[in-house]
């Protein structure tokens, strides 16, 4: 974050970097293939994400990090379809990357550079950019794992790299006797309508008390060097400004490309981040429920709070 030195009427002191932190530009990859050829190894794990998939945790239901309308079987699997198509674009435009940085190319172009200026912009590219897609593919995966779990993602990101390397995934079991069982099948209302309930976290704006050791931290300015503990009024005018940042992420990956969206979801998480270490992280988690809640509502709508 940065914030203003002092002044604690101030609502632009405490402002979020939301700097992107990744630069690959790629196609996205298509969907893993139903059925892979007969010669193809073969990778068994509890689901294979195209026809049997895991149940979001009830703990990411309760706090809203998954609404409703997206507990449908179609939209469950329309989730790991997007998360596959950006996770494989991620490790290709890293293959591409680390391809060039040993055949010494631009990977843009393919052409070996000319002039002392490119060849050092494309050593700083190479020193940097490979760090930073495995970071996006963790931050992908990390996406995943607080709507999904541990469990989960851990299946996931090894589908997802088993794909990438030419590998069939198969699911231990592909018709499971429960329908309760969470390893089923997208199949049944009952489950989905067993998960329906009211949120724990309600998605309201929150207007929490600054944590100390934020404010001792003069994390929100001071004056005459004192810090500043910002008053009801301040850290809702606070509160407002990293909502209405973090609702133009959600907006913007709507129509994001595959390879822009690991940066805006590695963005949303430094604002989530942000806002924890400074008002606490129960204030964070009622922040995202009301973000993404005002995210799902058309703009007249929003104004309503």
């Amino acid at each position: 974050m940065e914030r203003k030195g002092s002044g604690g009427d101030d609502a632009s002191q405490l402002l979020i970097d939301w700097t992107q932190r990744t630069s690959a530009t790629v196609n996205p990859p298509p969907s893993p293939p139903l059925a892979a050829a007969a010669d193809k190894p073969v990778l068994t794990l509890r689901w294979d994400f195209t026809a049997t998939f895991p149940y979001p945790t009830e703990e990411a239901i309760d706090a809203g990090r998954i609404l409703d309308e997206d507990l449908t079987p179609d939209a469950l699997r329309s989730i790991h379809q997007e998360h596959v198509r950006e996770a494989l674009a991620t490790l290709r435009a890293l293959d591409a990357v680390l391809d060039a940085r040993r055949r010494g190319v631009d990977p843009a172009t393919g052409n070996v550079p000319r002039t002392p200026a490119t060849r050092e912009r494309l050593a700083k590219r190479f020193a940097t950019e490979p760090e930073q897609l495995e970071h996006a593919f963790t931050v992908l995966m990390d996406v995943y794992e607080e709507v999904f779990g541990t469990e989960a993602r851990d299946a996931f990101s090894k589908a997802i790299r088993g794909w990438h390397a030419g590998v069939e995934v198969v699911a231990e079991v592909q018709h499971p006797s429960k329908p309760s069982e969470r390893s089923a099948l997208f199949a049944t209302e009952e489950v989905v309508a067993r998960i329906r309930r009211p949120r724990s976290i309600p998605a309201r704006l929150p207007v929490p008390k600054p944590l100390p050791e934020a404010v001792a931290a003069k994390r929100f300015g001071e004056e005459d060097g004192k810090p500043v503990r910002p008053g009801p009024n301040e850290v809702r005018a606070i509160t407002e400004q990293h909502a209405e940042k973090l609702i133009e992420m959600l907006d913007a990956l709507r129509s994001a490309t595959a390879a822009q969206k690991p940066s805006l979801l590695a963005s949303f998480q430094t604002g989530i981040h942000a806002y924890a270490e400074d008002f606490g992280p129960v204030a964070a988690q009622r922040l995202e429920s009301y973000v993404r809640r005002q995210a799902s509502l058309d703009g007249g709508d929003r104004r309503q709070r």
